[in-house]
């Protein structure tokens, strides 16, 4: 008899613990996604507040983890995002939108090839779904490294994977200006253009591009565009100036 009462009462507790752990879970969920309301509405630091309560609550949630580095990645208190990072990726190691994200803080702090570590372990991963950001990523590092091939190389293979992708087709272009390749950058800006008719990077890099390769008409006409699609944006200013050179 007092067997069976010493298990009943491990049942209750073993059930009794379940349960609370399950409403610890729920709470941090439901603080997560306040958290991510406010950031969503453009308040990140109400966001954070909310996001440290939910890793209270469920630390070992490596999504909260990855959560909170972005937050702090967004609000450039870069010491913390990475300390969130790494705990996200010390949580669930094959975790590949944390690894693309801890590369992207090691592109703002200059540390490049620990930046190629993270993209190369984003893009061998087979579960990772938007790929392509990995790749221009690493095309960044290695342009921003000086090793304008590779850069080009990543670079296209981001764009076989997602052809409408008008970023990576501008970075590209860049890529071939820094190895002297004028009319492949052309070619590059103009098709990022052909996916988004109102990107202004690609509309000013084309405009520069025609102006230092004294195509003044062609450049005048990508440059005056930027001030109809992006009149109070950071290249319009760039632009005018640009404009007075011509004129």
């Amino acid at each position: 008899m007092r067997v069976i009462v010493l298990f009943i009462c491990f049942l209750m507790l073993y059930f009794g613990c379940a349960g609370n752990k399950e409403l610890i879970k729920k709470k941090a969920r439901a603080r997560e996604d306040l958290g991510l309301s406010y950031i969503r509405q453009g308040n990140p630091k109400a966001g954070l507040e909310h996001l440290i309560e939910a890793a209270k609550l469920d630390p070992e949630n490596a999504k909260i983890h990855h959560e909170l580095a972005l937050t702090y990645k967004d609000l450039g208190i870069y010491e913390e995002a990475l300390v969130h990072f790494e705990k996200a990726l010390s949580l669930r190691p094959d975790f590949p939108e944390a690894q693309n994200n801890l590369g992207t803080l090691y592109l703002l702090l200059g540390k490049w090839d620990l930046a190629i570590g993270c993209f190369q372990k984003a893009v061998s991963n087979i579960t990772y779904q938007t790929t392509h950001f990995a790749y221009n990523n690493l095309g960044l590092a290695y342009f921003n490294k000086g090793e304008y091939q590779k850069a080009i190389d990543s670079y296209r293979r981001a764009l076989e994977l997602s052809p409408s992708y008008p970023i990576c087709y501008t970075n590209l272009g860049l890529a071939y200006e820094a190895t002297d390749r004028w009319e492949t950058a052309i070619d590059a800006y103009k098709k990022a253009i052909s996916y988004d008719s109102e990107y202004p990077a690609a509309h000013f890099n084309l405009g520069r591009l025609y102006l230092e390769l004294n195509r003044n008409t062609e450049a005048a006409e990508e440059l005056r565009q930027i001030l109809v699609v992006d009149p109070e944006g950071p290249f319009a200013e760039e632009a005018k100036k640009l404009l007075n050179k011509i004129k």
